[in-house]
């Protein structure tokens, strides 16, 4: 390729991958700023009710990742070979499917309040935050599901700039309305819960909006729903979905963990270093989003050399992304634990959470390759390799890291255990990568 054409490729990758990271802060700021406001407003039961809440809105996070991963690059892809009525056709399909199954996910969850929460980790302290908290949160997942799916289409339909700022609007309404609501109005963790759905019914109403305006490249069309077609939309999105579902669970197992070895005050300090592994964990993959369009078009297009430059710009980018989180972790952590616990208030659990999130920050050096290789293979459309990555990075190698460290470690063990899987997650990609793609 001449320079020129290089220029043009950074140029697309970044207009791509910027809207992408900060719509990925935003979906995880949404919890995060929660947290700040529930701690400061509440206290720190109230702050561990919302992070025994996660791991669902995690699972349903990663319930509409599943199909608008999925949906984005087959549209990417038919968009590439200009073949606009089967992308339509993509578009409708997973709107459809998102929406029906966001509602048949919140109807269930209600139904089931209680035991929800308690098989979530609540106990009798915590209980009644958690059900107050999910019983709100819990109408708005259809909001929260089909709209990140309309947000991933939106930049594929070639939009990523009101992608961006439509989410941000979202978050600076959530930010706002938790102010009012948990500290003028005091609400409490209700409050908290309002300003959350109420910032993503406006994020969903925007994009909606769009999608039935003249400026939208894809339409909605009459379609046949099979299931076929939603399996095969789903396994391409497989990869994406577990490492956000993984999320949810890597902080039940820690909750659980942390309960039996360190008590209330290991959750405590596990949430704030859940809000800001999750933020960092979803800027890789909003930068892994912002590359697959443009490596399946180019894959449709049978521009071979051209998506692997992508590929490289992506390796570069997210693992400057992870030596830049691992030295923040390490050499500045306090301002970070500062926001959630009050130094003043209780100094033992600062300084043990700082201890903890120093030791914790190793997991962030390998963090953006796997997650940029697991996302490679899903854009070439080959999901068992990519899920592959994602459940040995996400489940399995956590479980057993988790198990083998604390043994032999105990609670320092905890916190190293994730560098550990990480590292291996890391060797087993690049191992796959060589043998399958090079």
């Amino acid at each position: 390729m001449t320079k020129d054409a290089k220029k043009d490729i950074k140029n697309r990758f970044m207009k791509y991958v910027v809207p992408s990271v900060a719509a990925m802060w935003v979906y995880t700021i949404y919890t995060m700023v929660d947290g700040m406001f529930v701690a400061r407003g509440v206290g720190t039961t109230a702050l561990a009710a919302v992070n025994i809440s996660m791991p669902f809105i995690n699972t349903a996070f990663a319930l509409g990742i599943l199909f608008a991963v999925g949906a984005s690059t087959k549209a990417s892809i038919y968009k590439g070979q200009g073949d606009m009525e089967k992308a339509n056709k993509v578009f409708t399909v997973s709107t459809v499917t998102v929406f029906s199954l966001a509602l048949i996910v919140a109807i269930a969850a209600l139904l089931n309040l209680e035991r929800l929460a308690m098989m979530l980790g609540a106990d009798e302290t915590t209980l009644p935050y958690v059900k107050d908290y999910l019983g709100i949160i819990i109408p708005f997942v259809v909001c929260y599901m089909t709209s990140y799916n309309l947000e991933v289409l939106i930049k594929a339909d070639g939009y990523p700039q009101k992608a961006i700022v439509t989410t941000l609007a979202g978050a600076a309404t959530n930010i706002v309305l938790d102010y009012v609501f948990v500290m003028v109005f005091h609400w409490g963790i209700k409050g908290a819960a309002i300003a959350t759905g109420i910032s993503q019914l406006m994020t969903l109403s925007i994009f909606l909006a769009h999608f039935l305006s003249k400026k939208s490249g894809f339409s909605f069309v009459k379609i046949q729903w099979k299931f076929k077609e939603v399996v095969s939309m789903a396994k391409i999105g497989v990869a994406d979905s577990v490492t956000e579902f993984s999320v949810g669970a890597i902080i039940f197992l820690f909750n659980n963990t942390l309960i039996r070895v360190s008590g209330n005050d290991g959750v405590v300090i596990y949430t704030v270093i859940a809000y800001v592994s999750q933020l960092i964990l979803m800027t890789m993959m909003g930068i892994n989003q912002g590359m697959q369009p443009l490596v399946s078009y180019y894959h449709g297009r049978e521009e071979h050399k051209i998506h692997k430059y992508i590929l490289r710009i992506a390796l570069i980018v997210a693992g400057t992304a992870s030596l830049a989180a691992f030295v923040w972790g390490v050499l500045y952590p306090n301002p970070v634990v500062a926001v959630f616990i009050d130094r003043g208030a209780d100094a033992l659990l600062y300084e043990n959470a700082v201890n903890a999130f120093k030791l914790f920050s190793f997991s962030f050096l390998p963090l953006g390759i796997v997650v940029i290789l697991a996302g490679y293979f899903t854009a070439l459309e080959r999901p068992k390799s990519a899920m592959t990555i994602s459940i040995c990075r996400g489940l399995v190698l956590v479980v057993i890291s988790l198990i083998i460290m604390t043994m032999l470690f105990g609670e320092i063990g905890i916190w190293l255990s994730m560098g550990v899987s990480e590292t291996i997650a890391l060797i087993l990609a690049v191992t796959m990568y060589k043998r399958k793609l090079q």
